[in-house]
């Protein structure tokens, strides 16, 4: 009989901790243990962690960051043979010589970038939230970057008298719009090729608006060079461990394919 009272008083406050931590005191859509993690105030509305709503995830330091690293061993330095790159990279020809780029399976750094409304964003927070994400990595002067977005936004389809083009890849919206998936857009340099500022995300994100598509700004090109693309817009899928599923080097138009097949595989069923 002690023994099962002794088990009930556990499974009481067990309950009560749980219960605790899922409460939204201010009902700003973060809990009052994230909101303290993060050091915003849980009985403010109008503190909050993030102006846009992105996710926010309590447990982020745990997950191991590779980082991006230095030259001469790191990804985006030049290189003669793999032996010189990263573990998980490799040596590969691209167009101005040949680099130490990630292989599919690398875990991606923890980038943090000022997004399109002043928050310091950090990448990390997508992790372990039960969603593919998607990395668009480009500048804002290229028409193919201009018009992709464009098409995802809804402000003009442009996009859909490109050659490359197929109906099917449509669904991509429907994922972002759905909120299936979670979209990064990552800037490094504005149309005077200078280094990317919180003036060019948000000048960016009034151009082509959207709740789910979180913009960033990369002013030292950390994930251009990590990622060393060759044209733009460059996508990358990554699974929620921080790991990449698809590293298409090539521009929007190999890019959205593997991206397209890879996201109907996990999403589209």
């Amino acid at each position: 009989m002690k023994k099962n009272k002794i088990l009930i008083v556990i499974f009481l406050f067990i309950g009560i901790i749980s219960a605790s931590n899922n409460i939204d005191s201010d009902g700003d859509g973060y809990l009052d243990i994230q909101e303290i993690e993060a050091g915003t105030d849980p009985n403010d509305a109008y503190s909050i962690i993030y102006q846009g709503f992105w996710p926010f995830n309590i447990n982020k330091d745990k997950i191991e960051d590779p980082g991006f690293g230095e030259c001469p061993k790191a990804n985006g330095c030049e290189c003669q043979t793999s032996k010189t790159c990263p573990e998980d990279s490799e040596c590969a020809q691209l167009n101005r010589g040949k680099f130490c780029i990630p292989k599919v399976g690398s875990r991606v750094p923890r980038f943090m970038g000022v997004d399109q409304f002043g928050d310091l964003f950090d990448l990390y927070d997508l992790a372990n939230q039960g969603k593919p994400i998607i990395i668009e990595i480009g500048t804002t002067w290229p028409k193919a970057c201009k018009d992709f977005s464009a098409w995802k936004t809804y402000v003009n389809d442009n996009v859909l008298s490109a050659k490359w083009w197929k109906n099917e890849y449509a669904s991509i919206r429907n994922y972002i719009d759905n909120g299936d998936i979670y979209w990064v857009h990552i800037i490094h340099l504005d149309d005077d090729r200078n280094p990317s500022t919180f003036e060019t995300i948000n000048s960016w994100y009034w151009d082509y608006p959207h709740d789910n598509i979180i913009y960033l700004a990369d002013p030292e090109a950390k994930m251009k060079t990590w990622v060393r693309p060759t044209a733009y817009p460059c996508l990358i899928l990554i699974d929620e461990n921080m790991d990449m599923q698809v590293h298409a080097l090539r521009g929007v138009e190999d890019a959205i394919y593997e991206v397209y097949n890879r996201l109907e595989e996990k999403v589209g069923k």
